[in-house]
């Protein structure tokens, strides 16, 4: 899977990981996402709100494999593909933790457009 990482350019050459390269590949997979959570919710703020908690809670050292398996899992249920640039990024710590930190920041992010969205 490191391998991967290198070939799709998560991984440079010399080891270190794409900070741009992985922002990308979150910020094109959370956008479907986040909008898929706020019709299936119905916007439901406590829903949502509970889970940008989980993604913050979990997004520690220990947690972050189990959270990326649930990340996939409610693709699934909700009917997104998950995205073959994101699929490996479990393979590394480091990516790992820099794809969750990325994707919980795009998603309050996106939530907050969806909303002042919903205002006008």
């Amino acid at each position: 899977m490191k391998n991967e990482l290198l070939d799709k350019g998560i991984i440079t050459p010399s080891g270190e990981i794409s900070k741009d390269k992985i922002n990308l590949v979150a910020g094109a997979v959370t956008q479907p996402f986040a909008e898929m959570v706020w019709v299936t919710t119905g916007g439901d703020m406590e829903t949502i709100n509970r889970l940008t908690d989980i993604l913050v809670t979990m997004n520690t050292h220990a947690d972050r494999g189990k959270l990326f398996k649930i990340l996939k899992m409610l693709y699934g249920l909700m009917g997104l593909p998950f995205s073959e640039e994101a699929e490996p990024m479990d393979a590394d710590p480091a990516v790992l933790g820099y794809f969750i930190f990325s994707f919980t920041a795009d998603f309050g992010e996106t939530m907050q457009d969806i909303i002042a969205d919903e205002k006008e």
